[in-house]
């Protein structure tokens, strides 16, 4: 394949897409991809002429480093991406990189829905890191070759395809692959059947900690990181849960409901409930959605 861009070597592939009016309404899209293989004299910036055309500086990038390193420099911040490492930035800020000799890697440029959304917490999720290694590289690299693989043999993934694949990759990149074990080897699956089992006694993070033998600060931190939210939020949401179960299917009252799901008065419960979903018990019990 021919890709006239110096220090990219002709065994690299790189292709284009043109998407529908509905996949930029509703889905999330590629415009561009490839997996190259590059030496020293490959760079490229936002000032670039090919960066200049088009929707190119309009798009969010993603890069998978399978071997080699490059050189980078984001919103004026240097960061040096080694094998096994993701690079992911808003191509609307500030962008160069540079290769080593031997670098190959896959990326990914793409846009849609809540694109910005999602990249903003999966920066926050690494520590406002644009280079950091995913929990889940594996299967990364195995979303980068299903696309890939079906552009190199001209069946390319269709826009529902590709939008679900790209959403695969965000969630592997903020989340990773979730619960890993089910033998009680992971500690944040064993957390979650912990707070299950308590779930409506009165617990707080630092008896779930206790419970996995990590400090509250390290298991709030790796709890947020796999699931995407505080081990106090998960608490609340699985109890507000029951209280739905109770409203609709049984003639306890909001009181009772209150005590039954942990909470430790009726006000707290009615606050708590509306602030989550929006209206109080009473009318949710009336019109239940």
């Amino acid at each position: 394949m021919l890709i006239p861009e110096a220090g990219v070597h002709q065994t690299s592939e790189r292709y284009f897409f043109t998407p529908s009016a509905l996949a930029r309404e509703l889905f999330y899209y590629p415009t561009r991809c490839g997996h190259y293989f590059c030496d020293s004299r490959y760079s490229f910036s936002h000032r670039s002429e090919i960066a200049m055309e088009g929707d190119h500086n309009r798009n969010i990038m993603l890069f998978l480093i399978q071997s080699g390193a490059m050189e980078l420099t984001l919103s004026g911040v240097p960061v040096l991406a080694a094998a096994g490492q993701v690079v992911l930035f808003d191509c609307r800020e500030p962008y160069q990189y540079a290769a080593s000799n031997g670098l190959e890697f896959t990326w990914l440029l793409f846009n849609g829905l809540n694109v910005r959304a999602f990249y903003w917490r999966i920066l926050q999720a690494h520590g406002g890191r644009q280079c950091f290694t995913p929990d889940a590289v594996a299967p990364v690299a195995q979303a980068f070759g299903t696309l890939l693989e079906g552009c190199a043999a001209d069946e390319r993934p269709s826009e529902a395809a590709c939008s679900q694949l790209i959403h695969r990759l965000l969630c592997l990149l903020l989340l990773g692959e979730g619960e890993r074990t089910s033998d009680g080897s992971d500690r944040i699956a064993q957390a979650i059947r912990f707070m299950n089992r308590h779930l409506f006694e009165p617990i707080g993070v630092q008896d779930v900690a206790a419970a996995v033998n990590l400090s509250p600060s390290h298991f709030s931190r790796q709890f947020k990181a796999r699931t995407g939210y505080s081990p106090y939020e998960y608490i609340v949401l699985r109890r507000i849960d029951k209280a739905k179960y109770l409203l609709t299917s049984t003639e306890q009252t909001v009181g009772e409901i209150a005590y039954a799901t942990g909470y430790n008065s009726e006000e707290n419960f009615i606050h708590s409930f509306q602030k989550h979903v929006g209206i109080s018990p009473g009318l949710f019990r009336k019109y239940p959605v």
